[in-house]
Order: C-alpha cells, then sequence, then structure tokens
C-alpha cells in the first residue's frame, strides 16, 4: 500500500504527513506535486517524490499508477483543483490501481459553488441564511444587514458586510463571482463539524469552537477547542446524507437566535487546515479514512472533549502583538493542546518548513495584507 501526498509544501499537508509519518513507514508515502523536488526532499528528506503538475496532470497521475503498478495508492484530498483533475482522470482512465473515499462528483461541485449550494439547501429544507438573487437587489427586495461571499473559495478573502443601503453599491457588485444573502446577527460566532463519512453516513465525527481568530473579523482560526455538539451532528448527519457523501468534509455553521436553529454557513470538501485536531481528539480520521479506502473495519473512537489546537507562528504570535499581554501566560505550553506544523514531529522539521515557506516575499504579503 502507499498513499499518495498531493501539494506536499502546504502547512496543513505538513501536518498530514507528520500524522501519517506515526502510522506507515516513509517510504510508504508518495509525495507528488507542482513544486520543486529539491525542497520536498529538502523538508521530508529522501523521499519517493514525483512530479504531478496542473498542465501535465494526466500523464504524470498515469506515470505515478504505472511506477507502483503492483501496489494500491490511496488518494487523499488535499486540495480541491486537485482533486478537480483526480475526478477527471479516474472518469477518462478508470480507477487502475488508485482507492479513494469521494462523493459524487455532481455534488463535490455542489459543495464548492456556495451560490448552488445556498439553493440546494432552500429547495431541501436544510436551515441556512435567506438568499438574494441579483433581482432581489435591484428591485430592494432584500433586509439589511447583508453579507456578500465569492460564489467559489475559502476563508475571509472577498467578504463584504454590508449594514447600510450606502454599503450597497449594486453597479460594483460581480454577480457572476459573488453572491449575497442575510448576516446573521452573531457573525463571529461559526461552528464547524467535521465528518468522515461513507455513501452518506457518518463514521465519525467531531466538532469545535474558534476561540480566536486572526484577524478578528472573519479571518482565519488560530485557536479552537473541540467539542462534540451533538445538534451540528444531527445537522450535518441530514446534510451528509442528501449529498451521499463519502469521505472528508467540513460543515460550517451559525445558529440563528430567532429559530434556534443551526443554519448552514459553507461546506469545505476536502481536508482543512485543522485536521490535527482530528488526531489530537481521537476521532481519527486520518486512519479511518484509509481504512475506509480498503474496506477495512473501523473500530469505535473515544473522543476527548475540550482539546485545544493553536495557531502559534506567526497569526498567534501577530495577535499577541497586537493585544499584548503577559507572555508567560499566552504563549505557555499545554498538554491538552496541538500546535500546527509543531505537534508530531521535531523542531528541526518545523524549522525546515517554516524556513522554506513563510519567509518569502509573496508569504509575507499575504500574512500582513490578506
Amino acid at each position: 500500500m502507499k498513499i499518495l501526498i498531493t501539494n506536499p509544501l502546504l502547512r496543513k499537508t505538513f501536518d498530514l504527513i507528520n500524522i501519517l509519518n506515526k502510522m506507515v513507514n516513509d517510504y510508504d508515502l508518495i509525495y507528488a506535486g507542482s513544486e520543486s523536488m529539491s525542497k520536498i526532499k529538502f523538508v521530508y528528506g529522501n523521499v519517493n517524490v514525483h512530479k504531478l503538475s496542473k498542465d501535465n496532470f494526466e500523464v504524470d497521475l498515469h506515470r505515478i499508477s504505472q511506477i507502483y503498478i503492483n501496489e494500491v495508492i490511496i488518494y487523499m484530498p488535499i486540495e480541491e483543483d486537485t482533486t478537480i483533475d483526480f475526478y477527471n482522470y479516474i472518469n477518462k482512465f478508470g480507477e487502475r490501481n488508485f482507492k479513494y473515499k469521494l462523493p459524487p462528483i455532481s455534488k463535490y461541485h455542489l459543495s464548492r459553488d456556495k451560490n448552488e449550494l445556498n439553493m440546494f439547501c432552500e429547495t431541501h429544507d436544510i436551515p441556512c441564511p435567506k438568499y438574494y438573487s441579483e433581482r432581489d437587489i435591484k428591485q430592494n427586495n432584500y433586509i439589511l444587514p447583508l453579507i456578500l461571499k465569492p460564489i467559489n473559495g475559502s476563508g475571509s478573502k472577498g467578504i463584504r458586510y454590508m449594514f447600510a443601503n450606502n454599503d450597497l453599491v449594486v453597479d460594483s457588485i460581480n454577480f457572476e463571482m459573488n453572491f449575497i444573502q442575510e448576516l446573521l446577527d452573531n457573525p463571529k460566532d461559526i461552528q464547524a463539524g467535521f465528518f468522515l463519512c461513507d455513501k452518506g453516513s457518518i463514521v465519525s465525527f467531531y466538532s469545535h469552537q474558534r476561540l480566536r481568530t486572526f484577524p478578528e473579523q472573519g479571518g482565519v482560526s488560530v485557536f479552537s477547542k473541540s467539542d462534540l455538539n451533538l445538534e451540528i451532528r444531527a445537522a450535518g448527519k441530514d446534510v451528509v446524507k442528501k449529498l451521499n457523501w463519502s469521505g472528508f468534509i467540513m460543515i460550517e455553521f451559525l445558529k440563528c437566535s430567532i429559530t434556534g436553529k443551526y443554519k448552514l454557513i459553507e461546506i469545505n470538501p476536502r481536508l482543512w487546515g485543522s485536521i490535527m485536531l482530528s488526531e489530537f481528539c481521537g476521532a481519527n480520521f486520518i486512519n479511518g479514512y484509509i481504512k475506509l479506502c480498503l474496506n477495512k473495519q473501523i473500530e469505535n473512537s473515544t473522543i476527548k472533549e475540550i482539546q485545544y489546537i493553536r495557531w502559534v507562528f506567526p497569526y498567534d504570535i501577530l495577535y499577541f502583538i497586537k493585544n499584548p499581554q503577559n507572555p508567560l501566560t499566552f504563549f505557555k505550553k499545554n498538554d491538552n493542546t496541538c500546535y500546527i506544523n509543531f505537534s508530531y514531529t521535531n523542531y528541526l522539521a518545523s524549522f525546515k518548513f517554516i524556513c522554506l515557506t513563510y519567509f518569502n516575499l509573496k508569504k509575507m504579503k499575504q500574512i500582513f495584507y490578506g
């Protein structure tokens, strides 16, 4: 058995690899990406590195399949664009020696398109914020406040909040690239449910609460706490079933203060940045995914609640600079906390990865300017 690791120099992939190295031998991992092979080897050592470029994806993936033709190759869905390329390859050439857990491709596309997803939820009676069409906006058929989001994409990039009519400049809105929803009264209180699924059924689940983001308004999660929110599980169960989902899925919810129901905000159909927490809290998503691909039985997991995950470098450090406090308390290392890019590995490996991937002009601009 081999495990195909695409996009190996992403920070979430670094955490995934460190988790996998606790389960399998390093030579069981296939590192495949468009990045420089020398850079990959600098971080991970003398490993199985192969080119997997966007422009030559089919040929590159076919070559990998041939090199390991006598092995089962498990595909890990790390990034959405790569997974779409993988879908296209399988549709054209068949599964070959690849094993994977993914939903039907139509549902995968649906989950990525926030506009289509919102309409799907309204059609299937899944609670979600009210959607306003271009026609609604132009005819003033809406109730403030509103939120504008890119149809595709994740994170806070491109999001705009509109609290007054002056904020809503219709001529500046590209309705082909963005869509508009009602803004719930507690936009910061996003809670996420994480699901490992098989053919519309939940195999494993945990949830987490965001405790700190950077920037504070709509930024990335830098400090979160795991829990077992059964309301979110129940809400997610209905979504997973109606999408006939297999594999990983992260569903974000906001609780409506008027109805008391959790409303679906967004879906991430691939590995998320805090995937390490699934291992740390005992949900064991990575091992469970591998077993699902191999049709092996998965043991029931004992989920540990109140486990934390922190992204200390660089975002928690930036938060500390902006909000000074006692550093001994703020940066105190806790046994019930896992640390992005540091836990499940050693400091030398973390140092090499951070030096290679963070200290460049493009990344610095992204960190400081979004």
